[in-house]
């Protein structure tokens, strides 16, 4: 695909996405996307129920770290603690790429999945979609491309969505997930799973919420004294601990999106459509959005909107997190939240793999699953997995990699923006100050 072609199919898309985006209702657009879908072809699909504990100490967790990292002013919806929706992926040899889902059980499938792994690799996947679309299905073809590559399995959150079920929902919902890897409770499929084999995974704002689970593990561990805090969980004294390591693609790290320059700077190169769907006066209403009470974010209330567990970008203190795995187009609109982030947290010696990709737009790998840079990702990704797992000496490292040839050059994460931790600061501040409650009529907008 030449440079042009690249281009215009960018614009495409961002055409397409925009006109759908801003003209469909919020229930239309998450049952267009996140409806789940019979699997075809190489991979092993086996859906599960992780059973809610009967104990509170999961969303008590999140709760303190809530309160603890924030400056008492946050406004929140208590979560039910629910049942757990997810899906198994393996890869499934033999077949081809048109191959149904075979008629046999839930149970059934994955024996067949675990037969045909071949490392102790699980990732645990978090989809992208803002929060507020998408599935396990819609991911599909990542999650399956990396139980592959890693000759490992994944375990695809179907967490619940905003903006019906906003913050804290879909974090309790993904420390559940995290749990029963570890802690199986009777009757489940999987056997227990050590945490130095869990890699948390996942594209765009799926990054976000695994970034956010361990600033919770961060928090638990300073509250209680000890790198092995407890809780209850399915009737017994569990550890929390960190996992193998982060593998990200395409990582929002800054769930308003808009808050530093390149949102505005890179619109014409990237797929993302102007501005966050859902908040002008003439977007079509429905029973899911706005909300009632009306929320001036379809994830959080205001007040949550930069508190370290809904925006890692806010986030101060990282020492003690696993190493990161980051993959990023060099033009996507996100890329200057995610290379502060990574500054930061570099800069306090946490080991980062940053890939940067000329030209590529968000998630690129799913758009353009046949483009060169596509599978250069998917391979960089999944060998950072293995390595987290493998237990590697990791240590910080970037590459700026350019189109032509794929020529690549180094970069210094460390110092990799300009853009400090005041002007973030700032930046946040201004936004959030900016922010009102959507009910259908004109909501006001920063003019950074």
């Amino acid at each position: 695909m030449s440079v042009e072609d690249l281009t215009d199919a960018i614009k495409t898309i961002r055409t397409l996405l925009t006109a759908r985006m801003l003209g469909t209702p919020v229930g239309t657009l998450q049952r267009e996307t996140g409806t789940d879908r019979q699997a075809r072809g190489a991979c092993w699909v086996s859906r599960v129920v992780l059973p809610a504990p009967a104990e509170k100490d999961a969303l008590n967790v999140i709760l303190d770290a809530v309160k603890g990292l924030g400056n008492g002013d946050e406004r929140y919806t208590m979560p039910a603690i629910e049942n757990v929706r997810a899906q198994w992926t393996g890869h499934r040899a033999g077949v081809t790429n048109h191959e149904p889902e075979p008629n046999i059980s839930e149970p059934q499938k994955f024996y067949h999945l675990q037969e045909e792994i071949k490392s102790h690799i699980t990732i645990l996947y978090m989809h992208g979609g803002n929060n507020y679309l998408l599935g396990p299905a819609a991911r599909r073809a990542t999650t399956s491309k990396l139980a592959r590559l890693t000759s490992g399995k994944c375990l695809s959150i179907q967490y619940r969505l905003a903006p019906q079920e906003p913050f804290p929902a879909a974090l309790l919902d993904c420390l559940i997930a995290y749990l029963t890897l570890l802690y199986p409770p009777s009757g489940s499929p999987n056997i227990s799973v050590p945490a130095r084999h869990v890699v948390l995974a996942g594209d765009s704002s799926g990054a976000g919420l695994a970034l956010s689970l361990v600033q919770v593990i961060l928090y638990a561990r300073k509250q209680q004294g000890t790198e092995n805090p407890t809780l209850e969980f399915h009737g017994q004294k569990v550890v929390l601990p960190m996992p193998a390591g982060l593998a990200f693609q395409s990582p929002s790290v800054d769930p308003q999106l808009t808050t530093l320059p390149s949102w505005a700077a890179n619109l014409e190169y990237d797929t993302v459509p102007p501005d966050p769907p859902g908040y002008d006066a003439g977007f079509p209403m429905d029973e899911v959005w706005p909300s009632n009470p009306a929320r001036g974010h379809y994830y959080c209330e205001t007040s949550m909107l930069y508190h370290p567990l809904v925006c890692a970008m806010a986030a101060n203190e990282w020492r003690g997190c696993p190493p990161i795995y980051m993959a990023i187009g060099n033009k996507e609109r996100i890329i200057d939240a995610a290379k502060y982030f990574a500054q930061h947290v570099a800069t306090q010696g946490v080991p980062v793999l940053w890939e940067e990709f000329e030209l590529m737009p968000h998630n690129w790998p799913m758009t353009f699953p046949n483009h060169r840079f596509s599978e250069k990702c998917y391979l960089s990704w999944a060998k950072a997995c293995s390595s987290f797992v493998d237990g590697l000496d990791i240590r910080t490292h970037g590459t700026f990699t350019a189109l032509e040839h794929s020529q690549e050059r180094e970069l210094e994460v460390t110092k990799i923006t300009n853009i400090s931790r005041e002007e973030v600061g700032r930046l946040m501040r201004h936004k959030e100050s900016s922010i009102r409650p959507f009910t259908g009529q004109p909501v006001a907008k920063s003019h950074l």
